[in-house]
């Protein structure tokens, strides 16, 4: 048994309610289980349940065992004196709060389905290469996989948003250096985001605005800050200490298997180009321009610098200028700037990667930028955690009621599968012919399985 099968039980009331009551003997009417909290704190919040003739509004805790409540140090923890119920699977002590009074608990080991564990089991022990329930999606009803696909992007998006917040909370509220900052790190691109957000730490944006005018020296300063400077079309420039001794290292770049538009030092060259042609001035970032216009601003590119092709220029404004909108919005709590992020998100094309490729061949839609952040994020934070049970998709899985096995190589398991396609064909021939199938041979359905 594992601890995020019970939140799906819990969560989706998937155990029998019948007489439902506390191990305390109080009777127990579940008004609503709560939300989901994937924070630190108790598992569910605002949860209204009917517990004897009281009316409680608060948390839910859930646990395999009651022991684990003191495991885990709940009982000198005062954000779990909120806590109204203790679901588990097993009872095996009486716990309670911090102010030492006891907390209701109820045990589901006797109200579960072996169908639900089975189906659960089975799920999260795939072998599947991708994902687990590749076998399964097909049938997923299409408005299910765009709901969650809308969900996790709003999540991807919202929190990058927070993490230009607390960028702009580290500049001291400075909107501008925050989105140079920003701007730098989208052109790092996959590889080197980490290095080039070191390089805007490297050369301020106020040295930038120094250098914009005369677009040579400008490139060379970056360069030079950058440890690249052998890549510089024009003779060492002196510098103020306060730059040389923040002089990035050569190391800091990753250049193999990249190709050649990709390399850190044609990338530096694009962005010092396109910072001179802004004139250093990059508060149309948090303005809502039209995607047409954000894509013109990227496409300046002149002379002997190498153009951006359509596709990077897509991808900047989906990690730069959506983001930064975003935390636009939240910042100043103007709802249309938010809109206008996952406007600009439902404009711009899917992103083509090895991620996204692999769920279009499963049938998942790709008609924009929203679809494929909402599958990025779908893949690292759900599908590659097997977090199948917090996600919509794996709990319609979980609601068909065919049984479902991993196709695994463990000679163990497949044992077990074969003992079970023998129960199960005895339970269908028993049924057939009005034979009573005995606990027994259900409960070795379950055995197999588990």
């Amino acid at each position: 048994m594992k601890e995020e099968v019970l939140h799906y039980v819990w969560q989706h009331q998937s155990f029998d309610r019948a007489g439902l009551q506390t191990v305390q003997q109080k009777p127990i009417i579940i008004r609503s289980v709560g939300t989901l909290n994937s924070n630190a704190g108790p598992d569910f919040a605002q949860a209204r349940l009917l517990i004897g003739d009281l009316e409680w509004c608060g948390s839910v805790e859930i646990h395999i065992r009651s022991s684990d409540w003191d495991r885990h140090g709940h009982q000198n923890d005062s954000a779990y004196n909120r806590v109204v119920l203790h679901v588990v699977w097993q009872h095996d002590q009486e716990v309670f709060r911090l102010d030492g009074t006891p907390i209701p608990t109820l045990e589901l080991k006797q109200r579960v389905d072996h169908s639900v564990l089975l189906r659960s089991q089975s799920l999260l022990d795939s072998q599947q290469p991708f994902i687990s329930c590749a076998l399964q999606v097909s049938r997923v009803a299409e408005i299910t996989k765009i709901s969650q696909i809308e969900r996790v992007a709003a999540q991807r998006l919202e929190r990058k948003a927070n993490e230009i917040l607390n960028q702009l909370e580290a500049n001291g509220g400075n909107w501008e250096e925050t989105s140079y900052q920003w701007l730098l790190k989208g052109f790092g691109f996959k590889t080197n985001q980490e290095a080039m957000q070191q390089l805007a730490l490297a050369l301020p944006l106020r040295w930038v605005k120094k250098w914009y005018e005369n677009q040579l020296q400008l490139q060379t300063v970056f360069l030079q800050q950058a440890g690249l400077s052998k890549y510089a079309s024009q003779n060492w420039i002196t510098q103020p200490p306060e730059l040389t001794q923040n002089r990035m290292s050569t190391s800091a770049w990753r250049y193999s298997r990249m190709r050649p538009a990709n390399m850190p030092h044609v990338r530096i060259k694009q962005v010092t180009q396109l910072l001179g042609k802004w004139e250093a001035n990059l508060s149309w970032l948090v303005q809502m321009l039209s995607v047409d216009e954000y894509l013109r601003k990227f496409s300046l590119l002149e002379g002997n610098v190498q153009p951006i092709g359509k596709g990077s220029i897509a991808v900047l404004l989906i990690n730069t200028v959506v983001p930064l909108l975003s935390a636009y919005g939240m910042y100043y709590r103007d709802a249309q700037y938010q809109q206008h992020a996952w406007e600009c998100l439902r404009q711009l094309p899917a992103e083509k990667n090895q991620i996204t490729k692999k769920y279009a061949q499963l049938g998942f839609p790709q008609e924009s930028a929203l679809d494929s952040q909402g599958l990025i994020e779908l893949h690292q934070h759900f599908c590659s955690k097997k977090q199948c049970l917090k996600c919509s998709i794996g709990s319609e899985v979980m609601k068909k009621h065919h049984l479902f096995v991993s196709l695994s190589p463990n000679p163990e398991k497949l044992a077990r599968c074969g003992l079970l396609c023998s129960i199960v064909a005895f339970i269908l021939a028993s049924s057939f012919f009005g034979t009573t199938v005995s606990k027994k041979d259900q409960w070795l359905v379950g055995f197999c399985q588990l």
